[in-house]
């Protein structure tokens, strides 16, 4: 007898003995195309009942496999929505960690270019170390409710693009965190967190706990031929009082160079293991990063105010349009320093007294004077974009020889830089358009996972900061 699914097809075979209804059911799954079933007569009626419980099985599978292998971004999922900030309370330039039964809190914030102020739900995930989701239930990992509607929210004012801002707290009365580890928060609509279609943002941050020390050091690449352009960061663990059975297995650390997800560098493994001091000192370039420049930046805290990196602010039909000055490639020059946010921005209006409300969005010009490149893209990172996770691509004008760019933002200080993608094996390099010096000024984070066998989950035991040139 042959059960084939009208949508999957040949899904399981399906194994029975003889039983009653204490008896529970043997399912053997393969990838045939029939399973046998022999049925006693007189418990044919309550096996059929069973069997027709089962055929439900390969969708609720397919849809649990699919949510648990999905690894988690820092990502959005509709149009008109526009900077999200994640960071400790109080500290608009912090990153999102927070330590476990610290007292501390994150700050949640985004905007939905629209005036419809509907009624939006986040919920908190559990994470891997990879970013996958844990196989913990919301029951373990939290006091409290997994999922809550976002209560503070309300329309800008003051301001020619219409918006709503939406902000939260977490850890908070109503939900905080039991154990430490790699979390995602998901802002969603409707009462179902699970259904990936009522998404609108997913974002990655961490609760930490402080068991054992990190000692590192941030210098030149061990790589002679890197020496000038890369940064190294090295690093021991002290693991005193603390047990740890198996540090192959159960370490894994993840260094971070100003909180890019796309260029970190995952799974680090001790190199020596001494007593109670493991050691990450790499010689072949593992756990090596492009020093690269510091970051351009412009100053668009006041629409009244050009700033020396303006070259014009305009009111026009689409509202305010900031034209900022034509950048050249920075490639060949020579280091030079200055203060920048590593990528980050803040938002601000200065004739303001709430920048979340009445910061204006304003249309920014960017511009960058360069050869046309052939098979490849010119494209504009920083963390307003998720350091181009969310790619804004130049076009070239050839009567100007420039590349060019308009996006929307908020207004406030802004760090930014151009970088060249091949359109055949998508990877970026900023060597040419901003270079890349093993002197520059970089914010690194360690985190190191251990995977606790009665939890079940990987736990942060720390997570160290460290500076390339403090």
């Amino acid at each position: 007898m042959d059960y084939l699914n009208p949508i999957c097809g040949p899904i399981f075979r399906l194994a029975f003995s003889g039983f009653d209804q204490a008896d529970g059911l043997f399912l053997e799954f393969d990838h045939t195309s029939s399973y046998n079933c022999t049925l006693p007569k007189d418990k044919y009626d309550f096996c059929t009942v069973k069997i027709l419980r089962v055929l439900t099985l390969p969708f609720l599978f397919i849809g649990i496999s699919s949510f648990s292998q999905q690894v988690f971004q820092n990502a959005t999922f509709r149009e008109g929505i526009q900077t999200i900030q994640v960071y400790p309370e109080g500290n608009p330039l912090g990153y999102p960690f927070i330590g476990l039964n610290f007292g501390e809190n994150l700050e949640f914030h985004f905007d939905i270019m629209s005036t419809d102020l509907t009624v939006y739900s986040y919920g908190i995930l559990h994470c891997t170390h990879d970013w996958k989701k844990s196989d913990l239930e919301s029951s373990e990992y939290l006091t409290g409710f997994q999922t809550q509607n976002i209560s503070t929210f309300d329309a800008g004012f003051n301001t020619m693009y219409e918006y709503a801002h939406y902000q939260f707290s977490f850890p908070n009365d109503m939900s905080r965190p039991k154990y430490s580890g790699n979390y995602v928060m998901i802002v969603f609509e409707g009462t179902n967190i699970e259904d990936a279609s009522s998404w609108l943002i997913t974002y990655r941050f961490m609760v930490y706990e402080s068991q054992v020390s990190v000692l590192s050091k941030v210098g030149a690449s061990s790589v002679i031929a890197d020496r000038y352009s890369k940064q190294e960061v090295d690093f021991d663990i002290g693991y005193k009082d603390f047990t740890m059975y198996d540090p192959m297995r159960e370490i894994n650390v993840t260094v971070l160079q100003n909180m890019q997800w796309e260029t970190a560098v995952n799974e680090l493994k001790p190199i020596f293991m001494k007593p109670e001091v493991l050691t990450f000192d790499y010689n072949l370039g593992e756990n090596s990063f492009e020093g690269a420049s510091e970051w351009r930046n412009f100053d668009a805290k006041n629409v009244r105010y050009v700033s020396a990196e303006i070259e014009a602010i305009m009111l026009e039909s689409d509202g305010y349009n900031v034209y900022l000055r034509t950048d050249l490639p920075e490639g060949k020059k020579a280091y030079a320093t200055w203060t920048d946010l590593n990528g980050n921005y803040l938002i601000r209006n200065d004739q303001a007294d709430d920048s979340n409300l009445e910061a204006e969005y304003v249309l920014v010009h960017f511009r960058l004077k360069i050869p046309e490149i052939s098979e490849s893209e010119i494209l504009i990172e920083g963390k307003f974009n998720q350091f181009g996770k969310q790619p804004i691509k130049c076009a070239y004008d050839k009567i100007e020889g420039v590349y060019k760019a308009k996006l929307l933002l908020k207004q406030g200080y802004y760090n930014y830089r151009f970088t060249i993608r091949d359109k055949y094996y998508s990877m970026n390099n900023l060597r040419a358009t901003e270079g890349s010096h093993a002197a520059t000024e970089n914010d690194y984070h360690i985190i190191v996972y251990k995977y606790d066998r009665n939890l079940d989950c990987d736990r942060i035991i720390a997570v160290k900061a460290d500076n390339s040139i403090r």
